[in-house]
């Protein structure tokens, strides 16, 4: 079922396009109905040119100007897209598909933020402008809203096996993080495969606005945890463990992406597994873009993240890390030096 959003979109610009067709040069002008009929379902060619284009080096964001949802949304988005590049000659018109949801984008920037980067920054807000004042004869605009978003680009190939929720343990160390470019999801995926040729178990995840990698799988005996908050009376309740607080988090609420409440504890874990033991040893950070990050203290020192547990996002584990606020991968924990977190 469409959104009302949707549907007067498709209206719209239906609209417009038949209307537009009445006064170019060409076989005989099509109504309305005739016009929207005349559209074939997108074929294979019609998905390769969907493919939006490799963003420009050193682009960050671009314009989303409308999701689809629904049975129909590769075929009403992929529609909507020709239309528009055909009506309005704008040609950067893009759509990214995904298994429930296609989304209408336009434009690739640098900037929409810093003044600094003058011709830029006047591009950007000039391109949203102009995509916003887009109007059919009878003055609707065919977008509620165009706004500036991190450039999300398709997931990349990779086998299914490689996706975290496929991981079988309960728990699994994160050891990296991939963000601010839209080559993220590519980078953590290539470290993935990089891991696993050297015969080391990797997996990855995307987020909306980070893509993490992940070792080895253990079993929930393999660490335990010492929550010193109240115990959750709901055993479904999904957690979000942190060893220390989060600047921020203490007076917000925090769903998981399905919209379940998460219950925010401090607590520690101690490991037993010999094993995870090792990997921790071995990989006691958690890189950020192929770099040790960290936290800067008072004094100038830098604290690198350490690398963090976390339970495996299965379906049927309660104890699922959650998104934190922001969407990102979840963030990394404090580490003792004996293991302990």
């Amino acid at each position: 079922m469409k959104s009302v959003a949707q549907v007067a979109m498709l209206g719209a610009v239906l609209w417009l396009a038949a209307c537009a067709a009445q006064h170019r040069p060409g076989p005989t002008a099509a109504g309305p109905a005739s016009d929207a009929g005349a559209m074939a379902a997108p074929t294979a060619a019609d998905a390769a040119v969907d493919a939006p284009a490799v963003p420009p080096e050193g682009a960050m964001y671009t314009l989303l100007c409308l999701s689809f949802t629904g049975p129909d949304h590769i075929a009403d988005a992929t529609r909507i897209k020709q239309q528009l590049i055909q009506q309005t000659q704008l040609k950067d018109w893009y759509v990214v598909h995904s298994q429930t949801q296609s989304d209408l984008y336009y434009g690739y920037y640098k900037t929409h933020e810093d003044v600094t980067q003058t011709e830029e920054y006047a591009r950007a807000h000039a391109e949203q402008a102009k995509i916003a004042s887009l109007h059919n004869d009878q003055g609707e605009k065919l977008f509620p809203m165009v706004v500036f978003v991190p450039i999300n680009l398709p997931d990349p190939p990779a086998p299914k096996e490689w996706e975290l929720s496929r991981n079988p343990g309960y728990w699994t160390l994160q050891i990296a993080i991939y963000r601010d470019s839209p080559r993220r999801k590519q980078a953590a995926v290539d470290a993935v495969r990089d891991a696993r040729a050297r015969g080391i178990e990797a997996y990855y995840q995307h987020g909306p606005a980070a893509s993490g990698v992940f070792i080895g799988s253990w079993p929930k005996e393999a660490a335990h945890q010492n929550d010193a908050s109240t115990p959750t009376q709901d055993p479904n309740q999904p957690l979000l463990i942190l060893s220390n607080p989060i600047a921020g988090i203490e007076d917000k609420d925090v769903y998981t992406q399905d919209g379940r409440k998460v219950k925010v504890v401090i607590a520690t874990l101690e490991v037993s597994d010999p094993t995870l033991k090792s990997a921790m040893a071995q990989y006691p950070y958690t890189y950020v873009n192929g770099e040790v990050m960290g936290r800067t203290t008072r004094d100038g020192k830098v604290i690198p993240y350490p690398s963090c547990l976390i339970p495996v996002p299965h379906d049927d584990n309660p104890d699922q890390q959650p998104a934190l606020p922001g969407g990102d991968v979840p963030a990394p924990a404090e580490s003792g030096p004996d293991g302990s977190r």
